[in-house]
């Protein structure tokens, strides 16, 4: 990984979908709002801007009439960066200030993939995908990484189970309480060797947990490794950051 050059740091940090190799390019009015309220930016001031595609570069702050923005990048701070492996997490909606916090630390703990499921005991039946996206480029905006998690769309967890050896490579580490599993920090090595090679799915259920018929699904499906995180009983959110935390 490049080092950027610390006197950049000190740097408002943006991320922008667009090529940065083009010189200068406008920026969305939300981020323009940013620049020029909250920041309060002057013309000529210096950024930071990013990508996956392109990596991070300074730029300078183009202030156009009384509202438009533009950016011209000037110099390439950090190159691109390869992901070496795909952490995906598989968690049900909760509710909104608890789903905050779990995309805000997710993100900072290296999760590349988060896939909402429905589970029968989900409190929350949907999700503002919008808004989630939103929280998902601003956690990486604040935590330094170039890569932007992708976020999927909502769907069944009976569904994700029943096709994922059709989609994907690699098992399902479920977290499981009250069952006879192994310890997910005594797996965290094995967790860890298959990422090598594999993309790691780690599954936590929702709030009141897994019910019989979603439990009897998961122990009796070949994709699925149940495991266990200890003898208390964590929220939702605790127990998805817990088990990232030993992938990251």
């Amino acid at each position: 990984m490049d080092q950027m050059p610390p006197t950049y740091s000190h740097m408002p940090r943006l991320y922008s979908a667009v090529s940065l190799k083009g010189g200068s390019f406008p920026l969305s009015d939300a981020q323009a709002h940013y620049l020029r309220h909250v920041l309060r930016l002057q013309d000529g001031d210096m950024v930071r801007v990013f990508n996956s595609d392109d990596g991070e570069w300074s730029a300078r702050v183009g202030l156009i009439g009384k509202r438009d923005v533009s950016l011209t990048c000037i110099d390439c701070l950090r190159g691109v960066e390869m992901v070496q492996h795909r952490i995906h997490l598989l968690f049900s909606p909760i509710k909104k200030d608890r789903m905050d916090f779990l995309i805000e630390k997710s993100v900072e703990l290296g999760v590349t993939d988060l896939h909402p499921l429905l589970m029968h005991r989900s409190v929350v039946r949907d999700i503002k995908a919008e808004r989630l996206q939103a929280q998902i480029i601003e956690a990486v905006e604040q935590c330094e990484r170039l890569d932007v998690p992708r976020l999927y769309a909502l769907e069944s967890l009976d569904k994700f189970v029943q096709q994922f050896s059709s989609s994907y490579q690699g098992r399902i580490f479920a977290a499981l309480e009250r069952q006879d599993a192994s310890s997910l920090r005594d797996m965290s090595d094995q967790m860890k060797s298959q990422m090598s090679h594999k993309d790691v799915f780690y599954l936590v259920g929702p709030e009141g947990g897994f019910d019989q018929e979603e439990v009897v699904l998961l122990q009796n499906s070949k994709d699925v490794c149940p495991v266990s995180l200890g003898v208390r009983i964590l929220r939702a959110e605790t127990a998805a950051l817990y088990g990232l935390s030993l992938l990251g």
